[in-house]
């Protein structure tokens, strides 16, 4: 996105909750944008269940769980850097797994940014937030700056956000892609499947990777992980 397109977004007040294919459909399912250390474990093609630590990130002691937007529309760059861990289910160790870029971007799968209007959401800017000033916020604003992020950019929200509440949608076309582009006609698709699963409890939202490239790769080599 320009500079000029950028600041546009930003005078009309988005802001974008940046995620994957990954875990969309648990979006989907629960109906909420949720506060981080809640989701549960989703399903890879190749993987299988993939869990993710916010107690690695941070232990949470200086300000509670939030849920976490940015006005930019970018992929964060912080989500692209991350840390994978395999984890022996018998003796519980851990063993960190180096992975090239490439692998990174394979296991997070196609990119997703869910738009609302800031005004229309209980969000307030990062910087105004309490815990911006303490330790763990400054270390996680330092380490944001130090791979080109601007956390000043950050909008926060102490209570999970409604999904029927966006108003735009967009991801990225090819699994390393990371230009988000909209993606017409989803979002009522999105909306249709939220309220379907709050009108039937218990309704299953299969995980959107089902059917794409990479999952039809995997049963052509007769490596996918069904559930």
């Amino acid at each position: 996105m320009g500079e000029a397109k950028r600041r546009l977004a930003e005078m009309n007040g988005m802001v974008w909750h940046h995620t994957s294919i990954l875990r969309t459909n648990l979006i989907w399912m629960s109906g909420v944008i949720d506060l981080e250390g809640r989701s549960k474990g989703a399903m890879h093609p190749a993987f299988g269940e993939i869990m993710t630590s916010t107690a690695m990130r941070r232990p949470m002691r200086d300000f509670p769980a939030l849920a976490w937007f940015t006005s930019d529309i970018n992929v964060p760059k912080c989500l692209q850097h991350f840390d994978m861990y395999g984890v022996d289910k018998e003796t519980g160790q851990r063993k960190r797994l180096e992975l090239a870029p490439e692998a990174a971007a394979a296991m997070v799968l196609n990119r997703m940014a869910i738009g609302f209007r800031s005004a229309d959401i209980p969000v307030v800017p990062w910087p105004a937030h309490r815990g911006y000033d303490t330790g763990e916020g400054r270390e996680l604003n330092e380490s944001a700056r130090d791979v080109g992020d601007d956390p000043d950019r950050w909008w926060v929200s102490d209570t999970p956000v409604d999904v029927l509440k966006s108003t735009d949608i967009r991801g990225s076309k090819t699994l390393t892609g990371l230009k988000m582009e909209r993606l017409d006609g989803y979002l009522a698709q999105v909306h249709q499947m939220v309220q379907l699963c709050r009108s039937i409890p218990g309704t299953y939202i299969p995980p959107s990777w089902h059917g794409s490239e990479v999952h039809r790769a995997l049963i052509a080599a007769g490596k996918d992980y069904r559930g």
